[in-house]
């Protein structure tokens, strides 16, 4: 028996071992040359291909939360969107914020928002069925995928679980933090056929959400049900103020959705 280790730039990875059923073969010096070589290729492949394993994951997830990025979402949305074409099927996307997540990371830094947000990402994940999809944009902003629902009553429960599950207080060493989520829903096909418009009436209804947090109001609180249409108020500027560098972020996460949308149409005609 001989062996030589697979030996990569950041140490031992593994090693590769000839083994002879003959007791009487031995192996001599060009045969530990031609394994010693062997065993250099072997390792540069493996190195190679978890490279590529680490450069597709940073492509595709949020390094912070592990959760999916906004392009594995427009690819699971996109797939999703024809199988529900296909299955004459419903679907339904839940964008949803952080409230006063600004004012934890001013108040207590950034380290700890980021530890907020994982554990937010944890929570999300308990709330959802793994054939679900739960996105990442960015900042506090979250979306959620839900394939084969069978009524917007459906939705609601979901949406209402994340409420609560989000609504109780994190944790996080000396500091027991509160940042309820503001969820907006749309469902395909009645709000859209496509994921722009999805993604537009389920932040317009986030925010018609927010500003009916935001105002007093002595009735009970109802349940929460997706917007009836893609027509849902925005909230006064002045309700707003801490949303404007979000709009940016949206903007721009639209439009690299619809340039996207339009690639993929133009190439499925070529």
């Amino acid at each position: 028996m001989a062996g030589r280790a697979l030996n990569s730039r950041k140490g031992t990875i593994g090693a590769l071992i000839v083994q002879s059923h003959d007791q009487a073969l031995h192996y001599g010096e060009r045969d530990k040359e031609l394994l010693q070589y062997v065993s250099t290729q072997v390792a540069a492949a493996v190195e190679h291909q978890q490279m590529l394993g680490r450069l597709q994951f940073m492509a595709q997830y949020d390094q912070l939360t592990r959760l999916p990025n906004r392009t594995l979402l427009h690819d699971r949305v996109q797939l999703a969107l024809a199988r529900a074409h296909r299955d004459r099927a419903q679907l339904a996307l839940l964008f949803l914020d952080l409230d006063g997540f600004k004012q934890v990371n001013d108040s207590c830094g950034h380290a700890i928002g980021d530890r907020l947000l994982q554990r937010v990402a944890e929570r999300l994940q308990h709330c959802v069925r793994e054939t679900d999809t739960i996105a990442r944009l960015g900042g506090d902003e979250f979306v959620v995928l839900l394939e084969d629902i069978h009524s917007p009553e459906q939705v609601a429960t979901v949406a209402e679980k994340i409420r609560q599950a989000l609504g109780r207080p994190f944790d996080l060493g000396p500091h027991a933090l509160c940042v309820p989520p503001s969820i907006g829903v749309a469902l395909y096909p009645q709000h859209g056929g496509d994921m722009q418009q999805l993604l537009q009436q389920a932040d317009s209804a986030m925010y018609q959400a927010k500003s009916a947090a935001a105002t007093p109001s002595t009735s009970p609180r109802r349940p929460l049900r997706p917007s009836p249409g893609p027509n849902a108020a925005r909230p006064a500027p002045s309700q707003r103020i801490s949303a404007q560098q979000k709009a940016r972020r949206r903007r721009a996460f639209f439009a690299v959705a619809r340039a996207l949308y339009f690639s993929t149409k133009a190439r499925s005609i070529r």
